[in-house]
């Protein structure tokens, strides 16, 4: 009976072998070799260890599997017609317009696919995120309804790039032990062998890094088994099982051969194989009822253990605290209690601050948030928050702070995989011009539609003497430019409220929320529109007839083009704050023709503390772009404005000079 199973096993291995050559040859694009030499644990792992409900890809129960080395697509997509969530007419459709089957696994777009990878390393973070937001539930909610793995494919590719090892440290210091990856050494890249750019010891880094670490032959069934129960044995450490294994394994004549990695077999090859494996070389895309009905024999045992645990969720769901915090949880919503903070006329307060106080309002008020800073608590006023909640570790595996220390990327990704989940607000914080640090997992997050939020503080040259290298000049408008992401910069504490509330109720994006480092002068709103005005993305703070001049500003420079306002009384002058372009675009076209208008021969003028370049979508050819087009200088926060001609006064000479010379 056991040879037969082994038999049947590698029947349907060879079965998914040509399945993966027949994909990548018909789209005449992709990758062949990769997951030729995964093959032997994703099977395993698929048809014998994953916990998932067969008709329902989104149970909130079941195993999660990240695909980190997203290039493998072809060999998650034949596992998903192994399940039944995707049919071979997908894997005809590779890598086309439209299809569910892309180039690289996509989030939303493929029953089955938990995160969107293909850019190396941040797989690896999602999955430590995944392990994390599993940990928390699992406490908040009982291991009755909460209790399972997180399972991540990589590669040699992705264990190079820096966010990996941050990630990796991230996990093993935190002892995820429900966290299993499989490391797929095939000692190939594109460029040749992994010895020509690494010798490191990565067995020796992980357990280096508190990680329980086997090495096993990645083609033997017996020793994968072994291994991934050895690895769930294993509570205290997360585990990697490092599986040396063969680039295109299988094939007739390439075997091993790094030209595999990107490109199809040729035609000839992919049918010296299939005779090779047993397989009809002259047909193409078959996956016979035998190798499907064997794959799914356990479905049934599958839907008893869904049945058992709706039963205990519909039990708990009885009790009607659990009941709100549960469905508070799983389509984030936020209680009804929240008492938003207010601010009065005449404060003057940095509006970092003013995030402390959200989130701390938040989770004393049961949210579930999650979130943490790149080492710097007490500049982005996470510090109370950290208090209240208490740091994630492995003797409070419910704690929501987690002390990421400088791992910007890192804790990028690790959010995302958060959000990912489901079941956490999640945020991360650093300073605005560390950003750069996080960029990739900001863009794949808005790729994902993730609703992670970005707490960025010390957002200007106001910064001061920190000097250019803590001072942002361009990342306001390089991070304008990523879709599907919200860029907020209030003007105010009051706003900055309300900036809060955009970002924690956008579900289906993320956002960044811009702060400063230094206080400013809470508006009086008795004079100017209501600091909820900010969700419509700008709106005219100062209006008139027939505009001399319109004045365009964001965040800390508000208060200077008011103030520049108040020193051309002589002029009609109209102020818009235009605090986040993205809502703003999103509005009606009679709304933005509203705030905007002015007179042919108005001067419209914007002002903002980072590059001009971008203004003029809303300023036009003629319009009078004030910013900074070079890096900061180190000085006192008014001195460096003054500089660079950011001062209301400097400000008020530059449109006067414009001005006379327009005469």
């Amino acid at each position: 009976m056991k040879d037969l199973k082994l038999n049947m096993d590698q029947y349907s291995i060879n079965v998914a072998k040509g399945l993966i050559m027949d994909t990548v040859r018909n789209a005449n694009s992709g990758h062949t070799g990769g997951p030729l030499s995964s093959l032997d644990f994703t099977y395993i792992l698929f048809k014998e260890v994953l916990k998932f409900d067969p008709d329902n890809p989104n149970w909130e129960d079941r195993d999660r599997f990240v695909m980190s080395v997203g290039h493998e697509s072809a060999l998650l997509y034949t596992m998903l017609c192994l399940v039944g969530w995707l049919k071979t007419d997908d894997l005809k459709n590779f890598r086309q317009l439209g299809s569910k089957t892309p180039g690289h696994p996509e989030r939303g777009l493929t029953p089955g696919v938990e995160a969107t990878t293909g850019p190396l390393g941040q797989g690896i973070g999602n999955a430590v995120g995944m392990a994390i937001a599993e940990s928390i539930l699992s406490e908040k909610f009982g291991s009755d309804v909460v209790n399972h793995y997180t399972y991540c494919l990589h590669g040699d590719g992705d264990i190079q790039e820096p966010v990996a090892q941050g990630s990796a440290a991230i996990a093993g210091h935190f002892g995820l032990g429900k966290l299993i990856m499989y490391y797929d050494a095939n000692d190939a890249q594109i460029s040749g062998k992994v010895s020509r750019s690494d010798s490191t010891d990565y067995a020796m880094m992980y357990k280096s890094h508190g990680w329980h670490v086997q090495q096993i032959d990645g083609h033997n069934h017996d020793e994968i088994r072994s291994a991934i129960r050895k690895a769930q044995m294993e509570i205290e450490k997360p585990s990697i099982i490092i599986g040396k294994t063969i680039m295109a394994q299988g094939c007739a004549n390439v075997e091993g051969d790094h030209n595999t990695h990107g490109a199809p077999l040729s035609p000839e090859e992919i049918e010296q194989t299939k005779d090779k494996l047993g397989l009809e070389k002259d047909k193409f895309f078959v996956l016979p009822d035998e190798v499907v009905n064997d794959f799914q024999k356990s479905y049934e045992y599958a839907r008893r253990e869904v049945d058992s645990w709706n039963s205990r969720l519909a039990e708990k769901l009885k009790d009607n605290d659990f009941k709100v915090k549960w469905d508070n949880a799983n389509s984030l919503s936020l209680s009804h209690n929240i008492d938003w903070p207010t601010f009065d006329s005449g404060e003057t307060i940095a509006t970092r601050k003013v995030w402390g106080r959200v989130i701390e309002e938040l989770v004393n008020k049961g949210t579930l948030l999650a979130g943490g800073s790149a080492d710097l608590e007490p500049s982005n006023v996470t510090a109370g928050f950290a208090k209240i909640v208490g740091d994630f570790s492995k003797d409070n595996p419910g704690g929501m702070n987690f002390p990421y220390g400088v791992r910007e990327f890192p804790m990028g990704a690790i959010n995302n995989g958060i959000a990912q989940h489901g079941g956490l607000f999640v945020f991360g914080a650093t300073f605005f011009v560390f950003a750069d640090y996080e960029r990739p997992a900001i863009r794949l997050r808005a790729l994902q539609n993730l609703p992670v939020i970005s707490e960025f503080t010390h957002d200007s040259i106001f910064v001061g003497e920190d000097g250019p290298t803590h001072q942002p000049v361009e990342h306001l408008m390089s991070y304008r430019a990523i879709p599907n992401l919200l860029v907020i910069r209030p003007a105010d504490a009051n706003e900055a409220v309300f900036a809060s509330k955009i970002a924690f109720e956008n579900k289906n994006r993320p956002s960044l929320v811009l702060l400063t480092r230094q206080g400013l002068p809470v508006l009086d709103r008795k004079k100017y529109p209501d600091p909820s005005s900010i969700e419509k993305g700008g709106y005219t703070m100062l209006d008139c007839n027939k505009p001399d001049i319109m004045i365009l500003a964001t965040g800390s420079e508000v208060w200077v083009a008011l103030e520049v306002a108040e020193k051309l009384s002589h002029l009609n002058v109209k102020i818009v704050n235009l605090a986040c372009w993205e809502l703003f675009d999103e509005q009606s076209s009679e709304y933005k023709k509203q705030v905007l208008s002015c007179l042919d021969d108005t001067l419209v003028v914007s002002i903002e503390a980072g590059i001009t370049n971008g203004w003029q979508k809303y300023t036009g050819r003629n319009g009078l772009n004030i910013g900074i087009d070079t890096f900061g200088e180190s000085a006192p926060g008014k001195d460096v404005a003054n500089h660079f001609g950011l001062s209301p006064d400097k400000v008020l000479n530059t449109i006067i000079n414009n001005l006379k010379e327009t005469e």
